[in-house]
């Protein structure tokens, strides 16, 4: 996929609003714009400012990747909805310095994510992925289910 660059030419201005740092991966993400359920609780939190979700281009790519696989069958207007709608609005972009290190060798994809979570102290990372959670233990970054954080929130 080509690398990501914004429809929209700004991100909103009330950026950064106060709010517990995260970063969402993909399987967390799609739960919560597509499936909702259990997740419900996670977009509620979002979008009434309990939680400020980062995002770097790559973690973007990465989330439009994987929307566009063919079992969710979404057209590409959806994915620019999703794009347009859901993420941007709500989600922070980061481009300073973010690191490449290699985490998770098992999917290198996951490291975009442990990443993204290490530019800002105090964030954490929302995963149901079984690479990040069997080495939540040896991350730099704070993981945590969506359970644990609704749990804390």
């Amino acid at each position: 996929m080509a690398a990501w660059t914004s429809p929209r030419t700004i991100w909103p201005v009330s950026w950064p609003r106060p709010g517990v740092l995260t970063v969402l991966d993909t399987n967390v993400l799609i739960s919560v714009l597509l499936f909702r359920g259990t997740m419900v609780g996670v977009h509620r939190a979002i979008l009434e400012g309990r939680l400020l979700p980062l995002v770097t281009a790559p973690v973007v790519e990465e989330y439009l990747r994987v929307l566009a696989y063919p079992k969710f069958k979404l057209s590409k207007r959806e994915l620019r909805y999703l794009l347009e709608e859901e993420i941007q609005p709500w989600f922070h972009r980061i481009s300073e310095n973010v690191p490449t290190d290699t985490w998770i060798p098992e999917d290198p994809s996951d490291d975009h994510f442990v990443n993204a979570a290490r530019v800002r102290p105090g964030t954490h990372l929302i995963s149901g992925d079984a690479h990040i959670l069997q080495a939540r233990e040896r991350l730099p970054v704070s993981v945590l289910t969506a359970r644990e954080l609704l749990d804390r929130l």
